[in-house]
């Protein structure tokens, strides 16, 4: 007895292309991230430095407003996509660093991807302490940082900045943004900001200066692969 043994059929090619190759199969341009470069200048009048006398008998300039002689760009200023997508809490993420040093703290203005710890360290001769001010309950604490002993906290999301202070010199000041997604910056010495990897489309560009409390939105699109560029000047600002 013969068995025949009859030829597979073959299935038409295109179901065996991966629907993920498809796209590029019609001839479109895979959608890449874009970025987001920015500069916010203050061109107004920049007041005095206040200079306030330290308790070990030294003196430290302070300005609400840091602006580089040069360029006008203004530091300390938070760029945050505000409506972009939450995305999930941060797990085991490397701490950022917020010094106590020369009786102030650097840096001044940090954000953060929520889940992100912060770690505190005290890098001068004297005890500080790390305060919170939030009316988020998780946010509030009150520790004592003695030199070379850090403290490590890890804050949940709120819209506005929590304000850190040390209550044994009550000059010092910080603010740390707690953003629940990676797309955001502050601006440095330069008043520039750069925020990468960002889904092609629009968006507000929420613009924050936490020391004198004044913002602005501004409407932004991101288009793929492209950098779209942001200039922002303020002449004023408002007062808390």
């Amino acid at each position: 007895m013969k068995t025949s043994i009859r030829p597979a059929r073959l299935l038409p090619l295109v179901l065996l292309v991966p629907a993920v190759l498809l796209p590029a199969y019609r001839g479109e341009e895979p959608r890449m991230p874009g970025s987001i470069v920015g500069v916010v200048r203050y061109t107004g009048k920049v007041p005095p430095a206040q200079k306030i006398a330290t308790t070990d008998g030294g003196t430290i300039e302070h300005n609400d407003l840091v602006v580089d002689g040069k360029s006008k760009g203004l530091r300390w200023v938070v760029a945050v996509l505000d409506d972009a997508p939450a995305q999930p809490k941060l797990e085991k993420a490397k701490p950022v660093l917020i010094d106590q040093r020369d009786m102030i703290f650097l840096p001044r203005v940090t954000a953060i991807q929520h889940g992100q710890p912060v770690r505190f360290e005290n890098n001068d001769i004297c005890n500080h302490s790390v305060q919170s001010s939030s009316t988020t309950k998780a946010n509030q604490f009150n520790q004592v940082a003695a030199p070379n002993q850090p403290i490590e906290h890890t804050f949940e999301l709120q819209k506005r900045p929590v304000v850190i202070g040390c209550s044994l010199h009550a000059w010092m000041r910080a603010y740390v943004y707690v953003v629940p997604h990676p797309w955001f910056a502050v601006s440095d010495e330069k008043g520039a900001f750069r925020i990468d990897k960002v889904s092609p489309g629009k968006y507000v560009l929420l613009l924050a200066h936490p020391d004198t409390n004044h913002q602005e939105r501004r409407a932004v699109t991101v288009t793929a692969g492209k950098t779209t560029e942001v200039t922002v000047e303020w002449d004023k600002v408002a007062t808390k």
